[in-house]
């Protein structure tokens, strides 16, 4: 396995992590009888989190070949299917899916536009796409003022600094943003929310037209 890929392992086997995967998966709400397709699932922890607190149906899409036969061997009790595969070519036919989600992944793309209408693409109509990215008020400084008010240490902190440096390498979509990004993939803003600490990170969900 490579360094990224022990660190993704390492990343989300991190009990903040998971913390804030949970209350993502309580955003996504997905229906039992609804397909979701968790987009760059990494090592898996997000599918584990929607199968057994949601009880739903879960497929996970990663581009290493390594961390997929990892969450097949870490989660081959939820009968979750995970296959490689990445953005802008999924493996998956038109219309076949309820709600893609995507954590941390679009706003790190060279052409998060080209993404967003190959996930339409797989969407259902009125399905939906639900992501997780860094809000315009993440930064290394706003990190460290929150790793600093919760008394984070050792990796956790490391990581979540990390993360406010990563967003500020990369991009901090607004809303405004979003509503531009999924408007040619014919996806409409549906809801949204702002959470981790004063709003560093940004949930939104569009939904197909």
């Amino acid at each position: 396995m490579s360094e990224l890929d022990e660190y993704y392992q390492k990343m989300q086997a991190n009990q903040g992590w998971v913390i804030i995967l949970e209350s993502f998966a309580r955003f996504i709400a997905p229906q039992p009888e609804q397909l979701v397709l968790d987009i760059g699932t990494g090592p898996g922890a997000l599918v584990n989190i929607l199968a057994t607190q949601h009880q739903a149906r879960v497929y996970g899409v990663d581009y290493s070949f390594q961390l997929m036969r990892s969450a097949r061997s870490n989660y081959a009790n939820l009968g979750t299917v995970f296959v490689t595969g990445a953005l802008p070519t999924l493996p998956f036919g038109d219309n076949t899916i309820d709600i893609a989600t995507a954590t941390n992944v679009l706003y790190l793309l060279d052409d998060p536009q080209s993404a967003v209408v190959e996930i339409s693409r797989i969407l259902k109509p009125n399905g939906q796409l639900v992501m997780l990215n860094p809000s315009p008020k993440m930064s290394v400084a706003s990190a460290t003022a929150l790793a600093n008010e919760r008394n984070l240490t050792g990796f956790e902190r490391e990581n979540f600094i990390d993360w406010g440096q990563i967003a500020e390498d990369h991009v901090r979509w607004s809303i405004e943003d979003i509503k531009a990004l999924f408007a040619p993939a014919n996806l409409v803003i549906d809801e949204w929310r702002e959470r981790i600490g004063d709003g560093l990170a940004l949930y939104v969900r569009g939904i197909k037209q």
